[in-house]
């Protein structure tokens, strides 16, 4: 009798160290995979409703392969501008005029703008509407990523560059 309750015991004691060392912690991560799938099938989901309003906004006119900005116009007022009407002033890291370049007849002036804290949504607004409108302006440099202390947020650093004739023409 000793013997079957001693195997009887044993066996208890196997199944009882599977469960808590193989079943538990397996369960725990395949709970969590299964959130961050969820989560990263709404941002797709997200992301291609918007590449669809993207196309469908987009205009089939052929545009010159260059616009020209006024001798007037200025990248460092227009950026800010931009950023007061998509409410982007708390996102706004910060905002550095760079050094003008002169080549071939042209200036090119460029602004480089750190955004912390903004949504996918909030950032597709503000290249949205920096491209649809007719003010010259290019974006020559664009990083982003994820924020490190809320991943639900985007960190970018966008160059915004705008070309326009010399003076001496």
């Amino acid at each position: 009798m000793n013997k079957r309750k001693l195997f009887l015991l044993v066996v208890l004691l196997a199944v009882f160290a599977e469960l808590r060392l193989v079943y538990f912690p397996q369960k725990k991560k395949i709970i969590s995979l299964n959130k961050l799938i969820s989560a990263k099938e709404k941002d797709r989901d997200e992301l291609s409703a918007l590449c669809v309003e993207y196309a469908s906004k987009k205009n089939g006119d052929s545009e010159p392969s260059l616009k020209i900005a006024e001798k007037n116009f200025s990248l460092f007022s227009y950026a800010g501008k931009l950023i007061e009407k998509q409410n982007l002033e708390r996102s706004i890291a910060g905002i550095q005029p760079l050094a003008p370049a002169e080549k071939e007849g042209y200036i090119t002036e460029r602004t480089r703008l750190s955004l912390k804290g903004t949504t996918l949504k909030q950032l597709y607004d503000f290249l949205y509407e920096i491209e649809v409108k007719e003010n010259a302006v290019y974006i020559s440099d664009f990083r982003m990523r994820r924020d490190k202390e809320k991943p639900a947020f985007l960190t970018a650093e966008i160059e915004l560059a705008a070309v326009k004739t010399s003076s001496s023409d």
